[in-house]
């Protein structure tokens, strides 16, 4: 019959204590004292809002909210032209005329209606950059004025 040790529960062996002389491990934290210039917080600043100006450029595209290009308006614009010159020619009476003008006005309707989208999208692109730019503007006062106040410190103490 063969013995064996109990085990104590502890699957992992024992690591032995560091040894006296052996360096402390420390966390290292990020620390905003050690942005203490002006020129470091302009240069997170102008970093953050590039980036987001660029992403909103890319996101806020209205050609891709609308559907349309507008060199695409043109080639619509002009296909509606040559149908309703074609469906004019075949005509015989003002009630097929005014059939004929119905059908061409639907077909401009559709590129109005995909301009309107590209507009509206650029509008609201155009505010989402004029909004980031307002950021800039203000987080600049705030570094000025930060900078003011910690000049006084400096000069008072």
């Amino acid at each position: 019959m063969t013995t064996y040790e109990a085990s104590n529960g502890n699957a992992v062996p024992d690591v032995p204590p560091a040894p006296d002389h052996a360096p402390q491990l420390r966390a290292k934290r990020l620390k905003l004292s050690k942005l203490r210039s002006a020129n470091g917080a302009r240069i997170v600043l102008g970093s953050v809002l590039g980036l987001l100006l660029i992403i909103t450029w890319i996101v806020n595209n209205p050609a891709i909210h609308s559907g349309s290009n507008p060199s695409d308006w043109r080639a619509d614009l002009t296909e509606a032209a040559v149908t309703n010159e074609l469906n004019a020619g075949e005509t015989k009476g003002a009630p097929q005329q005014s059939v004929v003008n119905g059908w061409y006005l639907n077909d401009i309707a559709v590129v109005q209606a995909a301009q309107n989208s590209y507009i509206a999208g650029s509008s609201m692109r155009n505010g989402n950059l004029l909004a980031l730019i307002g950021l800039g503007v203000a987080g600049e006062l705030i570094i000025r004025g930060v900078e003011r106040v910690n000049r006084q410190r400096s000069i008072v103490s």
